[in-house]
């Protein structure tokens, strides 16, 4: 007979919090992990990749936003994660789906609560990748932040993910800190690589400052990796200071994987 512990872990794969099943009689957590499992094979998520899965995934976490349900957005990633490979997750789902919450959605219509409600969810998503990749002893380092003015914080998170599938260890710094906070603590880390994500038109116009403040403090062994919505100028000038400036996420993965293997 499965024991109660494998049943919790069943349960929190699943996507369950931990807070709702601890207490719960065996027998009742036994028939929520069946249950469980009848939805997962409901939503259609295949144990093996095939190029629909990803859309249908992607289409079924977008109802959950639609519909407002913060519960069945956690279960379709957490579910996703399980039965996909996790960079297919955050590639083909995850970053999607941001995209589309930016855009307003298929339909250009998503509400500010309902943006909310998804960016709460998919950060503590990403926050449980980080924390189940474990990435060994001895890992280099890598800081993201974004600079001051920028709130949008998911694709300075996104780095950190992306350095953990390569094997580097991340600390996300939060949003809007200043190029001062974020040269002292890669200082004090000693971080290999720190990582900008810019989003905002206001925050992307104060980069190339911010920028040049960075590098000057770091020194020339540290690569800043930046990015985000940059303008023709912000690129320029990023570029001027001998920074990688990033499209995708795929590039960032590329270049930690370059970097790791020089060591």
């Amino acid at each position: 007979e499965v024991s109660r512990l494998s049943l919790l872990v069943r349960a929190v794969k699943e996507g369950r919090s931990i807070s709702q099943v601890a207490s719960m009689p065996t027998q009742e957590l036994r028939g929520l992990v069946r249950e469980d499992g009848v939805e997962r094979r409901s939503i259609g998520i295949p144990e093996s990749l095939v190029g629909p899965a990803c859309i249908e995934v992607l289409e079924t976490a977008q109802r959950a936003v639609d519909e407002m349900d913060p519960e069945g957005l956690e279960r379709i990633l957490a579910r996703g994660a399980l039965a996909l490979p996790i960079l297919t997750v955050i590639d083909d789902i995850v970053v999607p789906l941001l995209s589309r919450i930016g855009t307003g959605g298929p339909s250009g219509r998503v509400r500010p609560a309902r943006e909310h409600l998804a960016i709460v969810v998919i950060r503590g998503f990403l926050e449980w990748v980080v924390r189940t990749v474990d990435v060994g002893d001895g890992a280099p380092m890598l800081v993201a932040a974004t600079v001051a003015g920028e709130g949008d914080e998911l694709g300075a998170l996104l780095s950190v993910v992306s350095g953990a599938m390569e094997g580097w260890k991340g600390l996300f710094l939060g949003p809007g800190l200043p190029a001062e906070e974020i040269a002292a603590t890669a200082l004090r880390l000693e971080a290999e690589v720190v990582t900008l994500f810019c989003a905002e038109p206001l925050a992307a116009q104060a980069l190339p400052g911010e920028i040049m403040k960075l590098r000057r403090r770091l020194p020339g062994n540290v690569y800043l990796l930046v990015g985000g919505r940059l303008g023709v100028e912000e690129e320029r000038v990023a570029r001027s200071e001998g920074v990688t400036v990033l499209s995708t996420f795929a590039e960032l993965r590329a270049s930690l994987r370059a970097l790791g293997s020089s060591r």
